[in-house]
């Protein structure tokens, strides 16, 4: 789902996400909304940001975790517990194929996705573990999931009535060292060598988490 998609295991049950049932109108929807966290601070160096700590504390364990947090959080709204769950310099894949990159352009982006009331349902069909290393202990670790599926989407359109339309996702999620999970790219446009539907031009991108 920016708007965002993510993670389970070759499953066909559908997440209903919704936005508007918890604190007005978000985009996905799934079960229970999360705390709101405070403004990530984007600093370099390997030091343990805000957002990774947080995503720790959440215990985003493994890629359908982290795709369960990501729709609790757009259900409520809370923009800055959605920003905790992104690598600080993961990407959006926007309807027009650009970037939106960074943890400030993913809080504007999300900021004016949620003025336009969504309803998500996304079929996560396959999530493929690959890479890593292997330490002392055994353990593969800082791997990378591709996330796989499709979504349908309805939303306001710019004249006031609710337009809908359906698309496949693929997000890259990345395995942190403390072993929590953060995304890397959200990409519920992935190319199939034709035009985005008309639906998905001139507004913002739809994450489908």
């Amino acid at each position: 789902m920016s708007k965002i998609k993510h993670t389970l295991p070759i499953a066909a049950a559908a997440i209903v996400l919704t936005a508007g049932s918890i604190a007005g109108p978000s985009f996905i929807k799934t079960e229970s909304a999360a705390a709101s966290t405070s403004p990530t601070a984007e600093t370099p160096g390997d030091t343990e940001t805000p957002a990774e700590a947080t995503a720790a504390r959440t215990g985003a364990k493994t890629p359908d975790e982290l795709l369960k947090l990501l729709g609790e959080r757009i259900k409520a709204k809370d923009v800055e517990g959605i920003i905790a769950l992104h690598e600080r310099e993961a990407a959006i894949v926007n309807y027009d194929g650009s970037i939106i990159r960074g943890h400030k352009e993913i809080r504007a982006f999300y900021v004016e996705w949620f003025n336009l009331d969504p309803v998500l349902v996304v079929n996560p069909r396959q999530t493929v573990l690959a890479g890593g290393k292997r330490t002392g202990d055994g353990k593969v670790r800082n791997r990378t999931a591709a996330i796989m599926g499709d979504y349908s989407l309805e939303q306001n359109a710019a004249d006031g009535t609710r337009e809908s339309f359906t698309g496949n996702f693929c997000d890259t999620v990345q395995e942190q060292p403390n072993g929590t999970w953060l995304y890397v790219q959200d990409n519920p446009y992935p190319p199939h060598g034709g035009a985005a539907p008309a639906a998905r031009r001139g507004g913002p991108a739809a994450a489908h988490h």
